[in-house]
């Protein structure tokens, strides 16, 4: 533990992380900055653009297109409008902005958000985790370049983190006798409901610590306090619901059927699980995209049968399905796994200018998947050992082990039900790197290489707190390594 000891302390280690995240992202922007869209960043910046004219038209008092924005901002609603909602001001300023100037817009944007979250971190957690995440995520250049993509992965993962610390500074407050407060819960409501703008799939994630923190303050406190806290969470709940009211009225409005957050569901598992020759009832047309033909198709149905796309596509991907069995949906399960977690640094070859980076930037996208792979692979084996075992040095450790669990396991739902690729990682990169670090500082603490901390245990109502957490930890850990060994036999038998 030499090492340690020759670092500076936190605080000032931390200033120099995010000196060295930035002289990273200014050495990475090249490779980038010259880059059109590609693949849903179009979707998000059409829909920012079809925002901005709105914005311009209604200020210019002159009727705004709406057919532009239903065919722009909800299309197919396929996205939230997120990240549409997110770069509209950059159009409304400039509305002919270049690919780098849109890039260089994001690059700030989550530079920003990022010191925010460290700093929040620094605040709830302390200083020593803030510089955990200022080294991964913070330094691994893939995320790093991801800084300046337009999809909302990356973003929705750092607003969720911010949710995590507010859920367990109101943990923190239970354990007082302390119901939250009114602001606490509107707060929590607002940064839930920004996270699913930014990532609609953190919506089981998002529902599950709600429902999680909802039983543990019925649990953990007594009359008046705990009216106060159900009141408190009542309110998030309604500021989340009022919130994600006006897109999900929007949206099923123009699709003439019942829109939530997006209509992706269906048509992902229909590619996904399904059989491809029977999605449109048969074999698609093959003059477009894979997930461009069966909605092309269901349009066409809709029209002539006067119902709505959406419940055309439901009905084709019952179709896709039908012939479904276990074990090709274990196959597919581990496919998109892999996918998702083992090709962190791919998206280096689909962003990049049209004529290419030369050879200096070759060299560059090169170092980027080389130093990304070396970071992140030797965390992900760490991660995986983390969220079979369980953390023990002290009653906060167990509540952050929790906690992390919950986050990963509910962002590795999408591979079950959804496709995977190279950039969905980044939501849960920030736990990733918590997560890590957890597995190596409890095998310090249990080696003797550094000190065991106070159990932080104060009373007969911690104990119970604390035996209630090391069952959900067992528990977790228990159903994610059940989980891994079905996946593992999937890929033998």
């Amino acid at each position: 533990m030499n090492l340690l000891r020759r670092l500076p302390p936190a605080p000032e280690l931390l200033g120099w992380l995010v000196v060295a995240h930035v002289a990273m992202k200014i050495a990475i922007f090249p490779l980038v900055m010259n880059s059109p869209p590609h693949g849903d960043e179009q979707a998000y910046l059409n829909g920012a653009m079809s925002l901005s004219n709105t914005v311009r038209d209604l200020f210019a008092f002159t009727s705004p297109d709406v057919a532009e924005l239903d065919r722009n901002l909800v299309a197919s609603g396929w996205f939230m409008p997120g990240m549409s909602i997110v770069v509209a001001p950059l159009y409304l300023l400039f509305p002919d902005a270049d690919p780098a100037l849109v890039r260089g817009y994001l690059g700030l944007l989550t530079l920003a958000l990022f010191v925010v979250v460290l700093r929040a971190v620094a605040r709830t957690l302390g200083h020593r985790w803030a510089v955990v995440v200022a080294l991964f995520p913070g330094l691994v250049p893939m995320w790093v370049f991801f800084t300046y993509g337009a999809w909302g992965d990356l973003s929705a993962g750092l607003v969720l983190l911010l949710v995590v610390l507010r859920l367990v500074e109101l943990v923190r407050g239970l354990r007082r006798g302390e119901a939250p407060t009114l602001r606490d819960g509107i707060v929590l409501g607002l940064l839930s409901v920004v996270t699913l703008y930014l990532r609609s799939s953190t919506s089981i994630l998002l529902a599950g610590l709600g429902v999680a923190t909802l039983v543990a303050t019925i649990v953990m406190l007594r009359g008046r306090t705990r009216l106060r806290a159900v009141t408190a969470a009542g309110l998030a709940g309604a500021c989340f619901v009022a919130l994600l009211a006006p897109w999900s009225a929007y949206a099923s409005e123009v699709l003439g059927a019942r829109v939530i957050t997006t209509t992706t569901v269906a048509t992902v598992k229909a590619n996904t699980f399904g059989d491809r020759e029977q999605v449109c009832f048969g074999t698609c047309d093959p003059d477009s995209t894979l997930w461009f033909r069966p909605l092309r198709y269901a349009r066409e149905v809709a029209r002539e049968t006067g119902t709505s796309e959406v419940e055309v596509l439901q009905e084709m991907s019952s179709h896709a399905l039908r012939d479904l069995t276990l074990g090709d949906y274990l196959d597919q399960v581990d496919h998109n796994l892999a996918a998702y977690a083992l090709q962190p640094a791919v998206f280096v070859a689909h962003v990049e200018p049209p004529e290419g980076r030369g050879a200096l930037g070759s060299v560059g996208g090169w170092t980027v998947v080389g130093t990304t792979w070396l970071l992140y692979f030797p965390a992900l084996l760490l991660v995986v050992a983390s969220l079979v075992s369980v953390a023990r040095r002290s009653l906060e450790a167990r509540l952050l082990d929790v906690v992390i669990k919950l986050c990963l396991g509910g962002l590795l739902v999408q591979p079950f039900v959804h496709v995977a690729g190279g950039r969905y990682w980044t939501t849960a990169a920030p736990f990733f790197g918590i997560a890590a670090a957890m597995f190596l500082w409890e095998r310090l603490i249990a080696a003797g290489r550094v000190p065991s901390p106070a159990d932080g245990v104060s009373g007969p109502s911690d104990e119970v707190v604390v035996r209630w957490l090391g069952r959900s930890q067992v528990l977790l850990a228990g159903a994610t390594a059940a989980v891994v060994v079905v996946l593992a036999a999937a890929l033998v038998f």
